[in-house]
């Protein structure tokens, strides 16, 4: 059997050039040249979050308590802004520790790192996984949640994302967000919003979802943007 060359009419290689350049054109076209942080603002979590709310009250120098599993070089290169405060819940006594990370730049090599990847790289196990839908008054905010350990230190931890406009959970959903946003030219940003308690306590999540409603409403109406986005606005 012989093989023969294969052999393209001049009018199909026409068209495909034509497609691949009309691929280069159109993503050019469609290249984010705009930060959405320069749109919505740019966050001052201090502020944003009151130091006392409810039976919330923040304890003095808390940021040292909060033990926040990413390097700090990685820290610097991610993330425009860090924010920790740990809380005393003045009922119980028990602390909550709060850690915020936000980045205006998530494209891929610059997103927000979640619990779920940088926790194990600093010697922490993660036991398990949980997506959960925490009700609140401003609406549903999807979160996960983590029972984690690390020697004799247990700490259960509920986190949520908020890319852009929404509150995501899951690479499909922080994508399909960056995609929305890319088409109105714009470059998403990203917050990170974690509630931990070391503890053996059964009812930690509880006492995490608690803290989660009351915070959320405690911020100022027009701040609540930088962290739940269009929810409940």
């Amino acid at each position: 059997m012989i093989l023969r060359p294969l052999t393209l009419k001049p009018w199909l290689v026409a068209m495909a050039l034509a497609v691949m350049a009309g691929s280069v054109v159109l993503a050019e076209y469609l290249r984010p040249d705009r930060y959405w942080a320069d749109k919505i603002g740019t966050p001052e979590f201090e502020s944003i979050m009151p130091a006392s709310f409810g039976d919330w009250v923040a304890l003095p120098n808390s940021n040292q308590r909060v033990v926040n599993p990413v390097v700090e070089e990685s820290l610097k290169r991610i993330y425009s802004q860090t924010f920790s405060r740990a809380y005393i819940h003045k009922p119980t006594g028990r602390v909550i520790m709060l850690s915020i990370a936000y980045g205006r730049d998530q494209t891929n090599d610059t997103q927000l790192h979640t619990p779920d990847q940088c926790y194990p790289s600093q010697g922490f196990k993660v036991h398990s996984f949980t997506h959960t839908d925490i009700a609140t008054k401003l609406g549903t905010v999807r979160a996960v949640r983590l029972e984690t350990s690390m020697g004799e230190r247990i700490e259960p931890l509920t986190y949520f994302l908020r890319v852009g406009e929404g509150v995501a959970r899951g690479s499909k959903e922080r994508n399909l967000e960056r995609i929305r946003l890319a088409l109105q030219g714009y470059l998403t940003d990203g917050m990170l919003f974690r509630v931990s308690e070391v503890t053996r306590n059964p009812d930690a999540f509880d006492l995490q979802q608690r803290f989660i409603n009351e915070a959320l409403l405690a911020v100022e109406p027009s701040k609540r943007r930088f962290l739940t986005g269009a929810l409940g606005t």
